[in-house]
């Protein structure tokens, strides 16, 4: 079969790639096609496919002149039909890991809550003799749930951690459409099919992220029972995939005492653990990411900073907004060839109010 004919090829919609150049091979097929190979090649494997994907608009073209090979050769060693050994090639597979890990710079700062958060997922990834575990991370908005869920995706994807940010429609196809465009399916299958490709991508070797899972609870009780979080359920059932639930505290509040609390008994008896985020930020979070500003120019984070920054991460926005004014902020203080204090912050929070507010006119 040529990569042209092969069946579980995807089509190019969403991505950066024309038809003619698209990635099209399915992480299924991959996944059933490398069991020969020693378990670290396939994880490199997986790694390339996501990382072409997600990195590469799902060009192969682009693939190919990144490794310096062929897309005949790229396209028989992950489908398994490669008949000379693969040494060569995966050498190539590691230098271009090696290379892109080394150019991430995502801008992601540590603070006490990430670190309980890369905790829970490195525990549900982990897993027992059973599979990987079902956790949940529960906060409000604008706490750091999303941004460390990406960055723990970064740092642990060997080609084994899929993030989804759950589709604001809320049907079942939605979700496993979404699902799919993550793991190389045929948008145009049906919903059979669909979920069978997806079981066949998932195992307790692979994480799946899902975020916002809110949206996939019916708003109205004529919708009857929410198959979303029954397919959610069934995957981690069927394939011990370890899976990360990222919600806000309505969720946990519908979970624990809405309508839907009888039928969701099942999904939350999966649940291994549950991180609970307050919606106050603390000072030792603040004095964290003030710290990480401060050493990129050198200096060290004051107390008066810390101080400041701890009353704006607890004003409307939070951490989002906080992040923000401190790239404004370490931006003023190269300008002025200074360390950054809080003089800066405060300037760039002084601006920021004086946007939203009108001037009292006589």
């Amino acid at each position: 079969m040529s990569p042209e004919l092969d069946a579980s090829i995807t089509d190019a919609e969403g991505t950066g790639a024309s038809s003619a150049d698209v990635f099209n091979i399915a992480d299924n097929t991959i996944a059933k096609a490398i069991v020969k190979y020693d378990q670290k090649d396939q994880d490199d494997l997986l790694w390339l496919a996501t990382y072409t994907r997600t990195e590469l608009g799902n060009s192969r073209s682009r693939l190919c002149e990144l490794l310096d090979s062929t897309w005949s050769t790229v396209w028989k060693i992950l489908c398994g039909k490669y008949e000379a050994g693969i040494e060569s090639f995966m050498e190539l597979v590691r230098d271009l890991r090696r290379r892109a890990e080394e150019n991430a710079d995502s801008g992601f700062v540590e603070t006490p809550v990430t670190k309980k958060i890369f905790d829970l997922l490195d525990y549900a990834k982990a897993g027992d003799i059973e599979g990987g575990h079902m956790v949940m991370i529960c906060a409000p908005s604008r706490r750091s749930k999303t941004a460390a869920a990406l960055e723990w995706k970064r740092q642990n994807n060997h080609g084994s951690t899929i993030y989804v940010d759950c589709p604001e429609t809320g049907g079942l196809r939605a979700l496993l459409l979404e699902i799919a465009k993550s793991t190389g399916q045929h948008r145009k299958r049906n919903t059979f099919e669909l979920r069978e490709a997806i079981y066949a991508s998932f195992s307790r070797r692979r994480m799946l992220i899902l975020d916002e899972i809110m949206r996939l609870i019916p708003t109205k009780r004529a919708e009857h029972r929410p198959v979303q979080l029954e397919f959610i359920r069934r995957l981690h059932d069927v394939t011990g995939c370890p899976i990360g639930l990222v919600v806000t505290p309505s969720f946990a509040q519908e979970m624990n005492s809405g309508w839907l609390r009888d039928y969701l008994e099942q999904f939350t008896g999966r649940i291994a653990d549950v991180l609970y985020i307050p919606e106050a930020v603390r000072r030792e979070e603040c004095r964290a990411i003030c710290a990480a500003f401060c050493a990129k120019g050198k200096g060290e984070a004051s107390q008066q900073l810390v101080a400041l920054a701890h009353k704006i991460a607890n004003e409307p926005g939070k951490l989002g907004v906080l992040f923000e004014l401190l790239r404004q902020a370490a931006t003023l203080a190269k300008r002025r060839g200074e360390k950054l204090d809080e003089r800066h912050l405060g300037a760039a929070h002084a601006r920021r109010k004086g946007r939203y507010q009108f001037s009292e006119e006589k």
